[in-house]
């Protein structure tokens, strides 16, 4: 007994190890879209502090000259974007970065970069393809209006049902991806439903999803520089997702 013992202690010490040396292999690519957004410096900060200093952070960024220059003294790769929409960015950055896993966050720091820390562990460890920042179990006061926060809890239900994935949170702007489910879709064009695009045709092929709570805080630097028609941005995605599901 004492050897059998001594024998499962072993294996699993070597399964650790070997799962050790597999997870610090996995790089990290970290794309950020961002139109003149001055929350983006802390973040990249946080994000080096939270998954190291060699993480690779690509910007595509739609802003001033001036601002790209402040961008470029942080040390990180800056792509122009010349189209329009953030899931033209998103697949833009996706496509040029290195990383084995992906990751992505909203500029504006409204989203508690610690959550990337915790998805790209799920992701890294085999658990989940693509992982989902779930804003809504905790927005802090002010940062969330109950109109958007109905829409958001809405539109996760449609996906929900539609996908046969429970989501929370489908239009949260903090995810996190394997490389290989993203190469299975990198040659498709996206279609405008923020992350949903991503969910969805990662959810028709089969690849897991899961979910991570964090923290949603209030816009610091003005207001939001996305669609100004949230009612009506919200009924197209509707729509599309309705449409390419089938």
């Amino acid at each position: 007994m004492t050897i059998n013992n001594k024998c499962i202690y072993s294996n699993n010490v070597y399964e650790l190890l070997l799962r050790m040396i597999f997870m610090a292999k996995k790089s990290i690519s970290l794309i950020i879209p961002t139109i003149e957004e001055e929350s983006v410096f802390k973040i990249i900060d946080q994000a080096r502090e939270l998954l190291g200093k060699n993480i690779e952070i690509i910007i595509v960024d739609k802003s001033s000259d001036k601002y790209v220059k402040k961008l470029q003294a942080k040390n990180v790769k800056v792509i122009r974007q010349k189209d329009r929409g953030i899931e033209n960015a998103l697949m833009t950055g996706f496509r040029s970065a290195k990383g084995s896993i992906l990751a992505s966050i909203d500029a504006d720091g409204t989203h508690e970069t610690k959550g990337l820390k915790e998805a790209v562990h799920i992701v890294s460890s085999g658990k989940a393809d693509f992982v989902l920042g779930n804003r809504l179990n905790n927005v802090q006061e002010g940062a969330m209006s109950a109109y958007l926060r109905f829409g958001n809890s809405s539109l996760s239900l449609i996906f929900s049902l539609l996908y046969g994935r429970k989501v929370s949170d489908v239009l949260t702007g903090l995810f996190v991806m394997d490389r290989e489910a993203f190469d299975d879709i990198k040659h498709l064009k996206p279609y405008r439903t923020g992350t949903g695009f991503f969910a969805g045709e990662l959810a028709k092929r089969k690849y897991s999803i899961s979910e991570v709570d964090i923290k949603y805080f209030k816009r610091e630097h003005g207001p939001s520089k996305l669609t100004k028609s949230k009612l009506f941005y919200g009924f197209g995605m509707a729509y599309l997702m309705l449409k390419k599901r089938f």
